[in-house]
């Protein structure tokens, strides 16, 4: 069984995406951890991280996709990354941390410039080190969705290309080809667990616009034949794909979207990533901050003889969602939590270097 052919990135697309990023210098898989002690701990089988500290050095997933799509980007113009004439080009995005960052480097990659918008409130320590890896920082008013609807108005610009991973009307091609770099994350997630004839029954994914979830969910879909059983984790002040997946339409989610969870304070979702997630997602929650704060913790001191995780604010939510759901008597009934259950989480970043502390 395959992903609808309805979805996109499609399965050709998948493994264009695939071959490509494993071909380049920087590419190494990323460990997929058996968590026994979390395990034991949550009451299920076994808990299965995937851990994205350390991906490209930059210490998160989003780095699978802005590198791909601006790539693609500067292809499609005839021009050869990295050569003297990308120059001239400006990747823009809108972040609210971890994909700004992944625009900068892969401008640097590709030997562009980088500009990335950011809302108010964004945290410092991400915007500081976008500036050192050599971006230009825009400030707008509002939140991190008034920051994409400014990165798209300046990329009417000439010599300027957007890079970003969400998409409002669901015509964007750089989104379904970073879509398809996330769905590298997915491939790889498979092949380890076949490779440890293991096998899963359940992924729980944060959520920011969902194109992470999306793509993960689409690629380990994709190489395995298996459907994933998702649910999708959102903070409670800024949960849009569950919102949407609710109503059945997408949703906006009003407010400032404040919380320790930076990298998901988005208020309307992809609407792309948003397709697939109605498909596969069983379930949709939204966590508050304290859950989270207080599952990084333990993961980053090692639960129950578990070695400690590498992993920060955002990075942890997912987790955080399994987390939750495992101490709620109501939820765990719901979600058929019990010692045979087989569960996949990813760790999407990790610690941000001291320095920017």
């Amino acid at each position: 069984m395959s992903p609808k052919g309805i979805f996109e990135p499609t399965g050709p697309e998948i493994d264009q995406a695939f071959a490509l990023i494993s071909s380049w210098p920087e590419y190494a898989e990323s460990p997929l951890i058996c968590a026994r002690g979390l395990a034991q701990t949550l009451g299920v089988g076994s808990v299965w991280i995937k851990d994205e500290s350390k991906r490209f050095g930059l210490g998160g997933v989003k780095a699978l996709g802005a590198p791909y799509g601006l790539k693609k980007q500067l292809l499609q113009l005839g021009l050869e990354p990295g050569s003297e004439e990308c120059r001239a080009y400006v990747a823009v995005a809108a972040t609210d941390g971890n994909h700004g960052l992944a625009v900068v480097w892969a401008a640097g990659k590709f030997n562009c410039r980088a500009k990335i918008f950011v809302g108010q409130d964004v945290d410092p320590a991400r915007m500081r080190r976008i500036v050192d890896c050599g971006g230009e920082l825009v400030t707008v008013e509002g939140t991190y969705d008034d920051a994409v609807l400014a990165a798209e108005e300046y990329a009417q610009a000439d010599h300027v290309l957007l890079i970003t991973d969400t998409d409002y009307r669901g015509d964007l091609v750089v989104t379904r080809d970073i879509m398809a770099g996330y769905a590298v994350l997915g491939v790889e997630c498979a092949r380890q667990l076949q490779s440890q004839d293991a096998e899963i029954d359940k992924i729980y994914l944060q959520c920011g616009v969902g194109g992470m979830a999306a793509g993960c969910a689409i690629g380990y879909w994709h190489q395995s034949g298996i459907k994933p059983n998702v649910c999708s984790v959102e903070p409670v002040t800024a949960a849009c794909v569950k919102a949407s997946i609710e109503k059945g339409a997408p949703t906006r989610v009003p407010g400032k979207l404040l919380t320790r969870m930076v990298g998901l304070s988005c208020g309307y979702p992809s609407l792309p990533a948003l397709k697939i997630l109605q498909d596969v997602c069983f379930d949709n929650i939204a966590i508050d901050d304290e859950c989270a704060k207080n599952a990084q913790e333990s993961l980053m001191t090692g639960v129950n003889g578990d070695g400690p995780v590498d992993t920060w604010d955002t990075g942890i939510s997912g987790i955080a969602g399994l987390w939750h759901v495992a101490h709620d008597p109501d939820l765990r009934r719901k979600h058929g939590l019990d010692a045979t259950s087989r569960i996949l989480v990813v760790n999407s970043e990790g610690a941000i270097p001291s320095e920017y502390l």
